[in-house]
This record gives structure tokens, sequence and C-alpha cells, in this order.
């Protein structure tokens, strides 16, 4: 018993994570149509940003995300605008092909700058242990990751339910033809909502540094995961995507424990294929009648 709560709060912990940087990719998708298929490596550099900020100024990586996020912003804004806003409307396998070359040039710009070696950026509380009755033991920065996580989440629900801001997203996302028509730019708000969801990687990539080792080649698994937690919560539902996170990070935790050896990493993907079979619409989306 003691081991299931263990594992049970742990994959919590580290599935709110999986949720937030997968409501990035959510977010995107919602409002342009477009999968980004270089978000986790967007996720990889900026905890390579975090890196930088400790070798550069000694930064923790808490610390440092009032750096790594405006930047993560900045950047977002300028990859929407000048690559991806041209193809929007164009073939699906363009955005692909296009984002997929974002990931090459992001791996191989991080290999050539960090090296191919393994990183570490070490955070004053990454050892720091929080006990939970007599059995489930959890780290410190998995406790701040959660917490951060559920607190993002509801601010970006009322962002997105009580401010002109968000009325504007939820606008374009639900008819960018009507949006356009009562004066909303629906190319200032893609671009506001893209550069929106690597901001988020940014804060995401501060919640996974520390005590994560770090190579340039991260990336892929994170877009994995954020693609198959976004079909899970429905593409555009956020809540669902929400869920989907905390479900994929709860699978992972009880694969890891209770399936022997390497056996183990299977065990999320088998539960996606089962979700995906018994509810293909997403978790929480009705089906149709």
């Amino acid at each position: 018993m003691d081991m299931f709560l263990q594992s049970l709060a742990q994959g919590l912990l580290i599935g709110s994570t999986y949720g937030l940087i997968s409501l990035g990719m959510g977010l995107t998708y919602s409002v342009s149509g477009v999968i980004n298929f270089a978000h986790g490596d967007l996720l990889s550099l900026g905890m390579f940003l975090a890196l930088a900020c400790f070798t550069a100024f000694g930064l923790d990586p808490y610390i440092s995300v009032f750096i790594t996020f405006p930047v993560m912003v900045a950047f977002g804004a300028l990859v929407y605008r000048f690559l991806i806003r041209p193809l929007v409307g164009s073939h699906v396998l363009m955005v692909i092909q296009l984002t997929l070359g974002l990931t090459f040039i992001v791996q191989n710009g991080l290999l050539m700058t960090f090296g191919g070696m393994s990183h570490r950026v070490p955070s004053k509380i990454e050892a720091d242990l929080i006990l939970l009755g007599d059995s489930v033991v959890l780290r410190s920065a998995l406790a701040v990751a959660f917490a951060v996580s559920v607190a993002l989440a509801g601010l970006l629900y009322f962002v997105l339910t009580r401010t002109d801001t968000g009325r504007s997203i939820r606008a374009v996302h639900q008819n960018a033809k009507a949006a356009a028509l009562m004066g909303i730019s629906v190319d200032r708000v893609r671009t506001l909502t893209f550069a929106l969801g690597v901001g988020l990687l940014a804060i995401a990539a501060v919640l996974l540094t520390p005590g994560t080792p770090l190579h340039p080649s991260q990336g892929l698994r994170y877009t994995v995961i954020s693609l198959m937690v976004m079909v899970l919560g429905g593409m555009t539902n956020f809540a669902g995507i929400l869920l989907g996170g905390l479900l994929f990070g709860i699978a992972e935790a009880f694969g890891t424990v209770y399936v022997s050896g390497t056996s183990g990493m299977i065990v999320p993907y088998a539960m996606f294929i089962l979700v995906l079979l018994l509810r293909p619409e997403g978790l929480l989306k009705r089906r149709a009648s």
C-alpha cells in the first residue's frame, strides 16, 4: 500500500508538469490549427537557457525564469510571425515539415553550443524532501512544479474566461472568420497565443530542470508526450489536457515501480492506446449522438 501511495503521489506531481507542457501545444493548436513538432525542443531550449543563466550569473533555475520567460515569449512571437504565419492555411504537411526543420535547428544549435555531454543545473531545493504521513516521500522540486502548474492552469482559465484578451482567443478558436468580422485581429491573436504557448514552456523548463539531466536530443521525448497528452485530452479541451497529463504521469510512475526492467516504460503508451480505443474523442468530450 505504501508503494502504491508513493507511486500515485509521484505520478500526480510529474503528470501536472506534463499537463502544463501539453497546454502550450493545445493552446497553439486550438487557435491556429498548427501542431508544433518542435514543441519539445523549444522546452529543451528553455532548459538550456536556464543552464546558461546558471553558468553566466550563478542564478537558481527558479530565479532565471524572469529572464528565460520574456526571451522565450519573444522567440515564439518571431517564430510564428516569420516562419509559421506564411504557411497557415497551407497543406498540413508544410507546417509539419517546417516545425520538424526547426527541431533539427534547435537540437544542432544546442549541440554546437553546449556539446554532447549531459548537464545539470543545481537548485537550492533540489535535495529537499517532503514527508507526507509515515510512508510518502516527495521531492520538493516536484511539489513546487505541481503547485506552479495548478496555479498557472487556474490563471490561464481566468484569462480565457474573464479578460478581453481571453475572449478574443476563444472567439478565434471558435470561428476565426466571424471573429475578424467583429473587429478582432486574428493574426495578432494567433501570434500572441503562439508566443504564450512558448512562454509556458519556459516556465515548465525551469520546473523540470532541477534534478533532470539535460541533453540536446531530449526534446523528441517531450514532443511525443505532449502530442499524446493533447490527444488524450481531446486536442482543444484544456481541462482534458490537464487530466491527460496527470493520467500519463500516473501510468509512467506505476509502470516504473510495478513492471520490471525497461518494460515499465511501455505502460503509459499502452494506456494511451487503450484510452484511444475506448474514448477516441478525448477523455472529457461527449460522444457525437
